[in-house]
């Protein structure tokens, strides 16, 4: 629910008296979008604007009952290494076309609407990603004396590597913090960072400077300070105790600096809300879904750039709840049809509202799955299979290298788990690519993607982005 004319005034009017004491910064919430314009006149007068959006399947998507192949031969080899687990040839949805082998695919039976994307070019599948330390060699993989990502196999190790393209060692900062620390240089407009996030802190968002600005997927999107904004007695007297904490002159520097940073933190709620409002409802329905409600918000806070003063923009989603060691085909037969709908019914909301070819979404993962069963399931494994969509994305197509499916296949080192053969540099350099970092900005953006290509080129790798 939107906050009262009083509750705004309240809250205004005590931002106001901190600001004439020195304690914090903050302006009013139309000065703040004002000075927000100003800053991204440039960028926003061309309409130079773009968004990326990540969604992390977390456990382990077990991506080859995503993505399956039809052609005969390949899928016999499929059925019969995943036993128990494999799909029904007649029951996959056909993808048109074929790779550059000139095999062909299909879609797990629930994921109409990713298929009338693909239909349509807005889009495309990528084979076989994972966590590399360097291009695969089959022959030092199968002698045991390749070099491997550390915690391979590994929930927290790997979600993390997906998140900071940074395989060799364990650090903090992600690729979507990195390339915010370039473009804003921790001076975000209006004080809302550039990455959003609809889960929270989260590594891939997180920089040396930067850091996501967490929103819900109900409500206002910006959860105010517990308690701030309630109109009851207790209400009242948690805003008149933090107004007379924050308006008191601290000798302390951290003080000072907490203090001016939680009046920013209150003020950009204000403004957060205000632009929302403003924008109104997406143009396009959203179904009663978790997952289609975060995308809904997503849609909310692309329409409400202007007045947020934003250029730029990434989007974290987690969906949890991949990790299917028990009862594959029943849980993927109950959750993809859920990320089918959302996918479908956001892509619908950009086409709606102007803005395909600005918003590229994404899937990530921890890693691929076995394609063997464990008598009930499939377990951690590594390589996988992803989709990306989007107008800017060269859809309708097969990108990187889906493995030929046999017994003794140097890439597979063990119970069908298949070493990738596109790195997560690649992938995310492709995308950073055209979010509009430069090639000479890309080695500080993934620090390890020249060991796969030329980043001075300034192409992407891949080419599933115009």
């Amino acid at each position: 629910m939107r906050p009262n004319n009083r509750t705004m005034l309240n809250r205004r009017g005590f931002l106001k008296h901190s600001c004439s004491l020195g304690v914090a910064t903050a302006t009013l919430g139309s000065s703040l979008l004002q000075l927000g314009l100003a800053r991204q006149a440039s960028a926003q007068s061309t309409g130079d604007y773009k968004a990326l959006v990540c969604i992390l399947l977390a456990g382990g998507n077990d991506s080859y009952n995503m993505l399956v192949p039809r052609d005969t031969d390949l899928y016999n080899s499929y059925a019969d290494i995943r036993s128990d687990l494999a799909l029904p040839r007649e029951s996959l949805l056909d993808l048109p076309g074929t790779d550059g082998e000139g095999r062909s695919f299909g879609l797990h039976p629930g994921m109409p609407g990713v298929q009338s994307l693909f239909a349509n070019g807005q889009a495309a599948t990528i084979a076989n990603v994972g966590t590399l330390l360097a291009p695969m060699d089959s022959a030092a993989l199968a002698s045991g004396s390749t070099a491997l990502p550390l915690g391979l196999y590994s929930h927290s190790d790997q979600i993390q590597q997906w998140q900071t393209a940074v395989s060799d060692e364990r650090i903090a900062q992600g690729w979507g913090g990195r390339i915010a620390d370039i473009l804003e240089g921790g001076n975000p407009a209006n004080g809302i960072s550039m990455n959003l996030s609809l889960a929270g802190n989260n590594v891939f968002q997180s920089g040396n400077l930067s850091t996501p600005y967490a929103i819900s997927s109900t409500g206002d999107g910006a959860p105010a300070l517990d308690g701030y904004n309630d109109s009851d007695e207790g209400g009242q007297f948690t805003r008149a105790a933090i107004d007379s904490l924050l308006a008191a002159t601290q000798e302390k520097i951290f003080r000072r600096e907490y203090s001016k940073r939680l009046a920013s933190s209150i003020e950009s709620q204000v403004t957060f809300v205000e632009a929302l409002a403003l924008a109104g409802e997406p143009p396009t329905s959203f179904s009663n879904t978790p997952f289609s409600a975060a995308l809904r918000q997503v849609a909310r806070v692309i329409a409400a750039r202007d007045s947020l003063g934003a250029s730029r923009q990434t989007f974290f989603i987690t969906v949890g709840g991949w990790d299917h060691h028990d009862d594959v085909i029943d849980n993927q037969a109950m959750m993809l049809p859920s990320i089918d709908m959302g996918l479908l019914e956001f892509q619908t909301a950009m086409n709606a509202m102007g803005m395909a070819e600005q918003v590229t979404t994404f899937t990530s993962s921890d890693f691929g799955r076995t394609l063997t069963s464990n008598g009930k399931g499939s377990d951690h494994g590594w390589g996988g299979h992803h989709l990306v969509m989007g107008g800017a994305v060269k859809g309708g197509q097969f990108y990187g290298s889906y493995p030929e499916i046999y017994a003794g296949n140097p890439l597979d080192v063990g119970r069908g788990i298949y070493a990738p053969t596109t790195s997560v540099d690649e992938y995310f350099a492709e995308l950073a690519l055209w979010f509009g970092v430069s090639g000479s900005d890309l080695g500080v953006v993934l620090p390890n993607a020249d060991r796969f290509f030329s980043v001075d080129g300034g192409s992407g790798p891949l080419g599933f982005l115009s």
